[in-house]
């Protein structure tokens, strides 16, 4: 049995971001009850001889956990699975110091993934973040006095007030500081949230100037030392996500924690996302979620990375035979090549790539 990956849930955040749709939660007084309970239930995978060589702890924003707590939960982790490799955790460049950063890495986390988002004051300010561009820098010195040496920050592209020019020093101001690796996400405002009622998009570039943000992401981030190798995802050599590259892959993960999902024996399941069901309810708040791995999710995932997808490897070839097929208008059109037996979608294929995979798996 290969090893799989363990991503761990932890909802707990000081303030909710307008754009956020993640589950998520402003109170921590359930914090020490919840990790307790995520530990409970790693347990009982004991005995079972699964290993695993990855682990991300994701959130919310889970350096709001103590030290104790952290280190309980990597502790778990490795008794149950064995775990070793690639341990992430997501933090927030106003939550950590020099003792906590320091701290984590010694208690096996040695990978650390910033929420920066933006390197325009201005910006950060509409996002709602807590943090500033001078708190992101010494985040990351702190970071590497510690002993980090993978490191990944985020950014947002079409924000608020975002420009051509303001992109270009965000991500100057980024590239400045040498991460390992770097998530460029776009700006989704999803019905729900504080920036859907606000009608934040009134402040963001259109969607064509977007695009063109996106572009000169990847054009600018390539020419750096940073390759694309996921349609939101770059990295140094050597430096790709090991635990993302699962999901993407089609590989097997547990999720622990409410709201967190998992693919195991060939099934889909998640917890509820409510931190009061998970506490409560006997199974965790298991909720099965149907077969999973089969060809079209297989197509829908692999498609995401710059390596794309082997058509030879499909198990049935009349799928790979259709989308070869399928694929010749996209790939005269720039926005797709073929290379060998692996289909990949271009940066500029990319940005109009649900729409090409909802015709792949219509038919």
């Amino acid at each position: 049995m290969p090893p799989i990956g363990i991503y761990i849930h932890i909802p707990f955040c000081r303030s909710k971001c307008g754009y956020c749709d993640f589950y998520s939660l402003t109170r921590e007084d359930l914090r020490e009850t919840y990790v307790e309970r995520v530990i409970d239930e790693i347990l009982t995978y004991q005995g079972k001889g699964i290993t695993a060589d990855t682990l991300f702890i994701g959130g919310g924003t889970p350096s709001l956990l103590t030290v104790p707590e952290v280190e309980r939960l990597v502790v778990a982790c490795q008794r149950v699975f064995s775990l070793s490799g690639e341990i992430t955790m997501e933090a927030n460049p106003d939550s950590v110091s020099p003792d906590y950063l320091t701290s984590i890495r010694k208690s096996g986390i040695n990978r650390i993934s910033f929420g920066a988002q933006s390197g325009v004051d201005r910006e950060l300010k509409a996002l709602g973040r807590r943090h500033n561009v001078a708190q992101i820098e010494k985040a990351v010195y702190w970071a590497r006095e510690a002993g980090f040496q993978n490191l990944s920050l985020d950014i947002m592209l079409g924000v608020p007030y975002q420009t051509a020019e303001s992109l270009m020093t965000t991500l100057d101001f980024m590239m400045d500081l040498q991460p390992e690796h770097l998530s460029c996400y776009l700006l989704k405002v999803e019905e729900g949230t504080p920036f859907y009622s606000m009608h934040i998009e009134s402040l963001c570039a259109d969607e064509d100037r977007v695009a063109d943000f996106y572009l000169q992401t990847v054009e600018t981030l390539q020419n750096s030392g940073y390759p694309q190798y996921e349609i939101s995802n770059f990295s140094k050599i050597g430096y790709k996500s090991q635990h993302n590259l699962k999901y993407w892959r089609c590989e097997e993960y547990l999720g622990f924690g409410a709201a967190a999902h998992s693919f195991w024996e060939g099934k889909r399941f998640y917890h509820s996302p409510s931190v009061e069901n998970y506490l409560s309810f006997p199974n965790f708040a298991v909720i099965p979620d149907g077969e999973g791995g089969g060809i079209e999710e297989q197509i829908f995932l692999r498609l995401r990375l710059r390596e794309g997808l082997n058509l030879s490897l499909l198990p049935d070839k009349e799928w790979g035979n259709r989308i070869l097929k399928q694929s010749e208008k996209h790939r005269s059109n720039g926005l797709m090549e073929l290379q060998g037996q692996s289909l990949s979608f271009t940066p500029k294929g990319f940005l109009v790539s649900n729409r090409i995979l909802a015709e792949f798996l219509s038919n």
